[in-house]
């Protein structure tokens, strides 16, 4: 991750920086840096925004299956504050958030406040290995129950969690979240966009 020169930062400092950011500049906030959060791009690529709303789109039938739960599904670099004291401010590919209070922030706020449960990165094609490694500490670190690595160009999901363990779902495989998303069960392959 390439670090600008702001120490210390605070929440509104990195809201300044946003503004004042090139178009397309993904920002985080990180114990008190303002850095770089993964790639540096004005768009995306179809098969990146696809598989975004793909998942997105499952991940929303999945909740609106479970009127019991209070919850919300977020995605397009939604801004989320996953730790104060340090701040930690990053943007989300998709997240679940549970609890009136992510529903509430969420809709009512300029960012998520606190960890989602689970937190979605798409791999970008200038994604490094240490960009993705530092990506899942720091939501890991925040509190995130699932880290979930989606490879559109492998048509794989890597599911991390806090004990350290990973599991790979590929295409052929049936992806499933519990105990965070109770009953969830999609195809792998039904995640990704029919594109040559």
């Amino acid at each position: 991750m390439a670090t600008t020169a702001t120490k210390s930062a605070t929440l509104e400092d990195f809201l300044k920086a946003e503004a004042a950011a090139p178009e397309g500049t993904r920002l985080a906030l990180i114990d008190g840096e303002i850095v770089e959060w993964g790639a540096n791009m004005t768009t995306r690529n179809a098969r990146h925004s696809s598989t975004m709303m793909r998942i997105g789109y499952v991940l929303i039938a999945w909740l609106d299956a479970h009127p019991e739960i209070v919850g919300i599904v977020a995605g397009g670099e939604a801004r989320c504050r996953v730790t104060q004291d340090p701040d930690r401010v990053v943007g989300l590919d998709a997240g679940v958030f549970f609890g009136a209070e992510h529903v509430e922030t969420g809709c009512h706020g300029n960012q998520f406040e606190g960890p989602p449960a689970i937190a979605i990165e798409i791999l970008s094609g200038s994604d490094t290995h240490d960009d993705v490694v530092e990506r899942i500490r720091v939501f890991l670190d925040a509190g995130v129950q699932q880290v979930w690595i989606v490879d559109a160009e492998l048509r794989r999901v890597t599911i991390n969690r806090p004990d350290g363990e990973a599991v790979i779902f590929t295409s052929r495989h049936e992806l499933t979240a519990e105990p965070e998303l109770p009953g969830f069960r999609v195809s792998v392959d039904s995640l990704f966009p029919k594109l040559s």
